[in-house]
C-alpha cells in the first residue's frame, strides 16, 4: 500500500491527517505555524488523493487506517510522536492512540464524531449512502455538488465562507471514486469505541466549531478522556482549521507547548 506523506520543518514530529474526502492541502492555512516548531508530517490516508486507492472495501477499516499510521511512523523511524487530525483524521488518530498508547506522546482531535465513536445519526447513514451512489454512478462534480446541497459539515462551511466552492470542487476531484466510495463505507461500519475512551492516558487537546454537529461528540469525549482539553472556535463549523486557522493555530500551539514540557 502505498501512502501518500510530507515534511514541512524540524522538531519533535507532530502528524496529522484530514478529514473524509479531504487531503494534505486542507491544511495549508496551519502549516507555516506548526511546522516553524515542529517536524510536521501531513498524510493521505488510504483512499484518499494521492494515496493508493484499492477497489476492495474490505481493504478500509478504522483499524486499518490506524495501521497504516503505525507504518508510516515505522518507515520514518519515529517512535513517539504528536498524534491528531480533522473527523476522519482524527478518528484515525484516536484508535491509534488506543493501539499504541507509548507512541502517541499528544493527540490533537479536531471537530471528529468519528474519534468519539458514537453512532452515526440515520440522517448522516442516509447522506453517507447516498454518496457511495452518487459518487460511483455520477462521478466526483456531481459528488461536491451533492455534499454542498446535503452534507451539513460542507453546507455549514459556505454558509460562513460561500467563496469555499470551488475548494470544495478541487477536494473532490483530488479523490478516486472507488477509494471515496470504499471510505464512506468504512466509515459505515465504524467500530464504536465510546466507552473504551476512558483508557486514554495521553495528553488530549479536542477542538470544535461552535456550529458543527461534531460539538456533541467532542463534548462526550471530554468527559470520557481524564484531564482532556475542549477548546470551542466561534464561529465555525466542522471546518476549524480553515474557518478559524489563527485561533486553531495558537490553540494547538499552547497545548503542545505544554506537553512539550512535561515531555522533557
Amino acid at each position: 500500500m502505498k501512502i501518500y506523506y510530507e515534511e514541512h520543518g524540524a522538531g519533535f514530529p507532530l502528524v496529522l491527517a484530514y478529514g473524509i474526502g479531504g487531503n494534505t492541502q486542507m491544511w495549508d492555512v496551519n502549516v507555516e505555524a506548526l511546522a516553524a516548531r515542529y517536524r510536521l508530517i501531513l498524510w493521505d490516508p488510504r483512499g484518499h488523493a494521492r494515496s493508493e486507492s484499492p477497489a476492495d472495501p474490505a481493504k478500509y477499516s478504522f483499524t486499518r487506517w490506524a495501521f497504516d499510521l503505525r507504518d508510516l511512523l515505522d518507515h520514518l523511524r519515529i517512535r513517539r510522536a504528536y498524534v491528531g487530525g480533522l473527523s476522519l483524521g482524527g478518528g484515525i488518530a484516536t484508535r491509534f492512540t488506543l493501539l499504541y498508547p507509548k507512541r502517541a506522546a499528544a493527540l490533537v482531535v479536531t471537530n471528529s464524531s468519528s474519534a468519539a465513536g458514537l453512532p452515526l445519526s440515520p440522517d448522516n447513514l442516509v447522506v453517507r449512502a447516498q454518496s457511495i451512489k452518487i459518487t460511483l454512478e455520477q462521478g466526483m462534480d456531481a459528488m461536491a455538488e451533492f455534499a454542498m446541497r446535503a452534507n451539513p459539515n460542507v453546507a455549514g462551511r459556505l454558509a460562513l465562507h460561500p467563496e469555499a466552492k470551488e475548494e470544495f470542487y478541487a477536494e473532490y476531484r483530488a479523490l478516486s471514486p472507488i477509494g471515496y466510495a470504499n471510505s464512506l463505507r468504512a466509515l459505515l461500519a465504524m467500530d464504536l469505541i465510546t466507552d473504551r475512551l476512558r483508557q486514554i492516558r495521553t495528553p488530549t487537546l479536542l477542538l470544535a466549531g461552535d456550529q458543527d454537529p461534531s460539538l456533541g461528540p467532542m463534548q462526550v469525549m471530554q468527559k470520557k478522556i481524564r484531564g482532556a482539553r475542549l477548546v470551542v472556535l466561534s464561529p465555525a463549523g466542522h471546518f476549524g482549521n480553515r474557518d478559524q486557522p489563527e485561533a486553531w493555530n495558537r490553540a494547538v500551539l499552547e497545548f503542545l507547548a505544554r506537553v512539550d514540557a512535561t515531555r522533557r
